[in-house]
């Protein structure tokens, strides 16, 4: 299970900031010799600090953009859009998600959350904090916000995170149908 999180790490290093970063990642990480296996090179949070570092990003900020970017990887995109009909749908069913996730890959173990819905307002917690999973979600949502073409505000308070949605149908969603096959250009 380690070598698919490592490899969507170092996926997303790439296609995200190019192959100069990641190579210097590696560097780093041969000078430190921290992420290396009897394998080879692992990239893992190890690499994300890493490029972090190099970047001068929060480290918040990058697993934060790694959860936008796993949205735009088409099996998880059509795994998340399975989970609701519409944006708000799709965050009240959030709780399901580690369930879901298990069903595809049995050995990945997200932490439990909470959902609660107020007004205009969606509320998420993970019983057992975790600032890792928190910010890998918060870019989850603001990804599928946009692929279900909501306009919302995401923010962090007090270790929960809000989501006030403002307009469902602020632009237009992308397309999206139980048959893969259906959808041009979708990679089965």
């Amino acid at each position: 299970m380690n070598g698919l999180v490592n490899r969507a790490i170092e996926e997303f290093l790439r296609s995200t900031y190019g192959d100069a970063l990641v190579a210097a990642v590696v560097d780093d990480a041969i000078a430190a010799d921290s992420l290396l296996s009897g394998s080879g090179t692992t990239f893992g949070t190890e690499a994300l600090d890493r490029a972090a570092f190099r970047l001068a990003k929060p480290r918040s900020e990058m697993f934060e953009d790694l959860g936008a970017w796993m949205t735009r990887v088409e099996p998880i995109r059509r795994l998340l859009r399975f989970s609701g009909r519409d944006f708000r749908d799709f965050l009240l069913r959030l709780d399901e998600l580690p369930g879901r996730a298990h069903l595809v890959l049995p050995r990945l173990v997200l932490p439990r959350l909470q959902v609660e819905a107020e007004g205009q307002a969606v509320w998420l917690q993970f019983p057992e904090p975790d600032e890792v999973w928190q910010n890998l979600l918060v870019g989850l949502i603001r990804g599928m916000a946009d692929d279900y073409g909501a306009l919302s505000l995401i923010s962090v308070e007090d270790g929960m995170i809000r989501i006030d949605i403002w307009d469902e149908r602020f632009a237009e969603g992308r397309l999206f149908t139980l048959d893969a096959q259906a959808q041009p250009g979708v990679p089965l």
